[in-house]
């Protein structure tokens, strides 16, 4: 799993180091504060190493080509260019990982268009890993288009996150149990909407019961709670899963955020690493109980634009601290009261 990140002259940061990451990280910050920025770099990394380890023998691309293809695909740059990701007042950007023990490196200038070409050698050894990007957008109903732009079209307009996804969401599901933690987790929200996604016929339907529906009949939490469970379902989330959330709260009742939250949570605890941007107080704030609750360490990072972005990092086991969502939350409160105090 990821333990460290550097990032010199990247998209917006002119400097970022994050060290000691934890089974749950949450990053938080106004919008425009690069929180997506930092999701998508880790999981460029890690998806890049994950298909370099697994590659067919016949296949002799090296890991810097894959990581090539992924950067470019997956931030889909202005002019086609991977330079564009160099921050503007700089020529050259780096980055620096720690996965598993092993350093990954990248950099490259301005002018780069789709190939790194200074990186760490080679993927060091076969990991047991897989990487997973949950978007903002919601999929299923699109299913179809969105594959049809990546796989035949090969344009811009979804990015390599949502095909990743797709292929993910097409492998097969087993009726064989699941280990126990992870079978509770599929339990307790299959209850809650009372039924489950199914792939039949190369579409996906939501079932309830006898009842079928049809991606455009079924409710947007729905359809995302569901992606997870099916992810479960067919293995794909398990042991050794890097798993990138941008911004879980979307088209989610607050019940639903909470359930969600002790889902990702008991993932956390049977081996998964998660990451998830969010502007949600409802996020953060369960993240806080349980953390408390179990005494484990969950970090929130909080991105600051001031002449720079810069990132605080707190530990929720100790309480929640400051941060713009509590602020806004409070503003509203004192507003309120204020009002009543004029009526």
């Amino acid at each position: 799993m990821f333990e460290y990140l550097l990032l010199e002259d990247f998209g917006l940061f002119s400097r970022l180091e994050w060290r000691d990451h934890k089974k749950i990280n949450i990053i938080i910050g106004e919008n425009d504060t690069g929180k997506t920025y930092i999701l998508k770099v880790l999981y460029s990394t890690a998806k890049s190493v994950e298909e370099y380890t697994k590659r067919s023998e016949s296949d002799n691309k090296s890991w810097k080509e894959i990581l090539s293809e992924k950067m470019f695909w997956v931030y889909q740059p202005a002019k086609r260019k991977l330079g564009e990701i160099v921050k503007k007042s700089s020529n050259r950007l780096n980055v620096e990982t720690i996965l598993r023990t092993d350093e990954y490196s990248f950099s490259f200038g301005k002018e780069t268009k789709d190939t790194i070409t200074k990186c760490t050698d080679q993927a060091y050894k076969k990991l047991d890993l897989n990487a997973l990007y949950l978007p903002t957008k919601e999929i299923l109903t699109a299913f179809d288009a969105i594959a049809a732009v990546n796989e035949q079209l090969k344009i811009f307009g979804f990015d390599q996150t949502y095909q990743d996804l797709i292929q993910a969401l097409r492998l097969p599901t087993s009726a064989k149990k699941l280990d126990k933690p992870l079978e509770d987790v599929l339990e307790s929200l299959e209850t809650l909407f009372r039924g489950n996604l199914a792939l039949e016929r190369k579409r996906f339907v939501f079932k309830r019961g006898r009842e079928k529906y049809d991606m455009s009949q079924v409710a947007e939490g729905i359809k995302k709670i569901s992606i997870l469970t099916t992810l479960i379902r067919n293995r794909t989330i398990n042991k050794g899963t890097i798993l990138f959330i941008d911004e879980p709260e979307t088209n989610l009742h607050p019940r639903a955020i909470v359930a969600l939250c002790d889902m990702l949570f008991s993932l956390s605890q049977v081996g998964v690493q998660i990451y998830l941007a969010t502007h949600s107080y409802f996020v953060i704030k369960q993240f806080e109980i349980l953390a408390r609750r179990h005494q484990e360490s969950i970090e929130l990072c909080c991105l600051e634009r001031t002449e720079d972005i810069s990132i605080k990092f707190n530990d929720l086991k100790e309480g929640m601290p400051d941060n713009p969502i509590i602020d806004a939350s409070i503003g509203l409160y004192e507003a309120d009261v204020r009002l009543d105090l004029e009526a």
